[in-house]
């Protein structure tokens, strides 16, 4: 009900806006941060794509909604200097750009918990929103609003097939991540459509402020992937119980080769343990049937219970790396059997893809945001089950 009378409800302020501290479900233009609303609204209407907006505005400095609340409330003596960690981004443009708020509108039910059991937030579908005009001040007019989601809108249209900007679906999708800030690598292709490459989802939404491109052509990706898949597969299926053996020795190298030490130590000291627990027994016997002195008893029962917490600490030990031992054998050798199903094939697909591997990841050189032509990169495929395998 307080939704549908247009009485703001959030916890925090809006970006663009505080509430009035007369009324806090009222809100007043915000001074500092309004004239940046304006011109995201300005830069979108004259063509500058959400993107590129949050590029402009993070290499100026500009701190984002998130970064903003927490700069009004940080403490320098206290928190020491301010270090801007988040950025602007091109999601947060977008929604923004779309927010009748700026217009006078008291915008809300966007979100909902679906139970009380739950912290969970589900979106609504935009005709059920609760939209209440003119509740405040705008800080654009109507016009410029318009004007910003028609060029959003010219900007949605995706190139067909046979344009050359048209990029394929990606195989190594929900597998492909920068490992510097562990965002999802993003397929794109060159204006001239020649070629097809990826870069950091959070360099592309965000700048180089944010993290490096990590660019890499999708051709090589595509061949490195393919040959450690080759080379794995036929290593596998040629000499399997060397291959086992030896991944085995390298996941679990030390246990592996002291296997046999550790179950004679775990026997030795079960038996150990065995042994306490019968001196413990005939010494309650001796106390309670007169034989051994309270104070010799009291003495005894202190030394055998630290005897037996260390006996049962070492016991736990040893079970736990003989059960990672054996557990590290057993996921080699499921790996050994799915991977020599690839010992021949042509093209990558996302099919075989998910099911031989847990990700692959892309890190880069030092000096990130720099551009330098040839700077090295690495990349690491985890397999499932074992991991990188060099």
């Amino acid at each position: 009900m307080k939704a549908m009378r247009g009485e703001y409800l959030g916890a925090l302020d809006p970006y663009g806006y505080v509430r009035d501290p007369k009324d806090k479900h009222k809100l007043l233009v915000n001074e500092e941060t309004a004239p940046i609303v304006k011109r995201i609204f300005e830069m979108c209407a004259g063509g500058m794509g959400s993107r590129s907006i949050a590029t402009t505005l993070n290499n100026e400095g500009v701190l984002s909604p998130a970064e903003y609340n927490r700069f009004k409330n940080h403490d320098p003596e206290k928190d020491g200097a301010f270090v801007r960690k988040r950025y602007w981004c091109q999601t947060y443009i977008r929604t923004m750009l779309q927010n009748e708020m700026f217009i006078g509108s008291m915008v809300q039910g966007r979100q909902y918990t679906p139970s009380y059991r739950t912290k969970k937030r589900v979106k609504n579908d935009r005709e059920d929103w609760i939209v209440v005009k003119g509740m405040h001040e705008p800080i654009i007019s109507e016009e410029l609003f318009e004007q910003a989601q028609k060029a959003l809108h010219s900007r949605k249209i995706q190139p067909r097939k046979d344009s050359p900007h048209h990029v394929d679906p990606d195989v190594f999708s929900g597998l492909f991540r920068c490992e510097a800030c562990g965002t999802a690598m993003r397929k794109h292709r060159t204006h001239n459509g020649k070629y097809i490459y990826y870069v950091c989802g959070r360099h592309h939404q965000q700048g180089k402020f944010a993290c490096s491109s990590h660019y890499i052509n999708c051709d090589v990706i595509t061949r490195l992937v393919r040959e450690d898949i080759k080379r794995n597969a036929v290593l596998f299926t040629e000499d399997t119980e060397r291959a086992v053996r030896e991944l085995t020795e390298k996941k679990c190298s030390d246990d592996q080769k002291k296997m046999s030490q550790m179950k004679s130590e775990l026997t030795a000291s079960r038996n150990q343990l065995a042994g306490l627990d019968a001196k413990l027994r005939r010494a309650y016997e001796d106390n309670l049937s007169g034989k051994l002195p309270d104070h010799i008893f009291t003495m005894l029962i202190g030394n055998y219970d630290e005897e037996k917490e260390t006996l049962q600490r070492t016991i736990r030990e040893l079970e736990k790396r003989i059960d990672a031992s054996n557990a590290a054998r057993s996921d080699v050798e499921r790996f050994s059997k799915l991977i020599q199903k690839y010992t021949s094939f042509e093209e990558l697909d996302s099919f075989m893809l998910h099911e031989l591997i847990e990700k692959i990841t892309i890190y880069e050189t030092p000096n990130m945001g720099r551009y330098r032509k040839g700077k090295e990169k690495i990349v690491t495929i985890y397999y499932k089950f074992v991991g990188a395998l060099e």
